[in-house]
């Protein structure tokens, strides 16, 4: 299971590819919290009116107690996922590095955009062209990509 943060979430809704999202993950959610700042983009005219293909869940007990401790030093909708990601055995993706770094530190599985469209170049859903093209235009939009093609990362593989 996958748990999706804003910074994922966002950058595959600005350029109209959740559905390869939910393609590529299968069984994935985000929280409520997560909910929330996808919204609050929505407000401000920074994310395009989109439906959101994922269940969204809420923090149960041991959850809520790792979100508060994780709220100092992190945003809602990354301490959220992190601790359900934590809880539930889920592999958390964001682009935050804050946010990964602490999520490494707990011992939970981290990827982002850049896995996500790694995978789906693995599994076939997409070619590599078709990826790269992907990336491109989310660099347009504001996403920092460390690399210009996939083909860096799935070299050897």
């Amino acid at each position: 299971m996958f748990v999706i943060d804003n910074t994922v979430l966002s950058n595959f809704a600005k350029v109209g590819k959740l559905e390869l999202l939910k393609d590529v993950l299968g069984d994935s959610i985000i929280t409520k919290e997560v909910l929330e700042e996808f919204n609050l983009g929505l407000k401000r005219g920074i994310l395009p009116k989109v439906e959101l293909p994922f269940k969204v869940v809420e923090l149960e007990n041991e959850e809520i107690r790792l979100y508060e401790k994780l709220r100092v030093s992190l945003g809602k909708g990354e301490a959220s996922c992190i601790a359900v990601a934590k809880n539930r055995k889920g592999i958390f993706l964001s682009d935050d590095l804050d946010a990964r770094k602490t999520a490494y530190l707990l011992g939970v599985k981290v990827s982002g955009t850049i896995g996500v469209l790694a995978l789906s170049v693995k599994t076939g859903i997409l070619t590599l062209e078709e990826a790269d093209r992907i990336l491109r235009e989310m660099v347009k939009n504001g996403f920092y990509s460390p690399i210009e093609s996939l083909g860096e990362v799935l070299k050897g593989r």
